[in-house]
């Protein structure tokens, strides 16, 4: 039972576990034209719009073609620690260049969309590879991904986990975001005796 949505049933809800969102805004479609390095390139990122909560993220969509094949990749980083939080790739032959532009287009997309749900709602970006990987799983369930030599994360990608934490063990019980005065986590009696001797200053 998730007590989330069952205290949010009345509230509009977006299923991470699908890619298809409601219209937030126009996404403008990705170029498949290649450059001089005959690669094609999305760059996205939000900035902060809430301390500890909304923290800044990129995500990084290339189009490559190589002189044995096409290729697209997805990569996520957080700006300031730089560590990569999610990547994936796909590749094709000479003769599918179709193919891997129409991915190419569908992973920019859906990028795009789920980046600006989160900056919309000011939903907590550490769910946001978890909720990206779902929106994706029809591309990552394709026969033409890169899988890895690592077992673990090649049987992760048939695995279908809860994008949003807040929708299982937290539920309603995690806390919420809004920015309060540090006083109200303050004994009031314990800062009644101590504020005229400098300790608990706000």
């Amino acid at each position: 039972m998730s007590w989330y949505k069952d205290e949010k049933s009345k509230v509009r809800m977006i299923k991470t576990a699908s890619y298809k969102l409601p219209k937030i805004a126009s996404v403008p479609s990705v170029s498949t034209k290649l450059d001089w390095r005959d690669q094609s390139e999305s760059y996205l990122w939000f900035g902060d719009i809430q301390r500890y909560v909304f923290d800044s993220q990129t995500v990084k969509v290339f189009l490559s073609r190589t002189s044995k094949k096409w290729a697209v990749s997805l990569m996520t980083n957080h700006t300031y620690i730089g560590t990569c939080g999610f990547s994936m790739f796909w590749t094709f032959d000479l003769n599918e260049g179709e193919k891997a532009k129409q991915v190419f287009k569908k992973v920019d997309k859906i990028a795009k969309e789920t980046i600006q749900e989160f900056i919309k709602e000011e939903k907590p970006t550490s769910i946001f590879y978890p909720v990206l990987r779902n929106r994706l799983k029809d591309e990552t369930s394709r026969s033409d991904i890169i899988k890895t030599n690592i077992p673990t994360i090649n049987y992760s990608y048939d695995l279908q986990p809860q994008g949003d934490w807040r929708e299982s063990i937290y539920g309603t019980r995690y806390p919420s975001y809004k920015e309060e005065s540090f006083k109200q986590y303050l004994n009031s009696t314990v800062y009644k005796s101590n504020k005229n001797k400098g300790k608990f200053a706000l």
